[in-house]
């Protein structure tokens, strides 16, 4: 079951657009194991997730809105520890 609602749609999105940071670092940039290490845990919430999605149980009684949320932790939290992780990386090299 895949809801179409505008709130699944943007977490859709939010989706889209860690897979294709990902896909872009592995392209163009350099340090490629560090995106490869991106899309395996990528790979293991989305899984996750697509189990979750497949069963119609997990939507029914305001489950949708439980779903929702687990589901747009993921992308959200490896972007911001994806940033962190730049950060100190940047203020390292910055200090040394």
């Amino acid at each position: 079951m895949i809801p179409t609602d505008s709130e699944f749609s943007m977490l859709y999105i939010a989706y889209a657009i860690v897979l294709i940071l990902i896909v872009f670092g592995l392209f163009f940039k350099s340090n490629k194991k560090e995106f490869w290490i991106h899309l395996i845990f990528y790979s293991l919430y989305a899984g996750l997730m697509i189990y979750v999605f497949s069963e119609k149980e997990n939507f029914q009684g305001g489950g949708s809105l439980v779903v929702l949320f687990y589901g747009f932790i993921f992308p959200i939290l490896h972007l911001v520890i994806y940033g962190i992780i730049k950060l100190i990386k940047y203020l390292r090299k910055k200090t040394v």
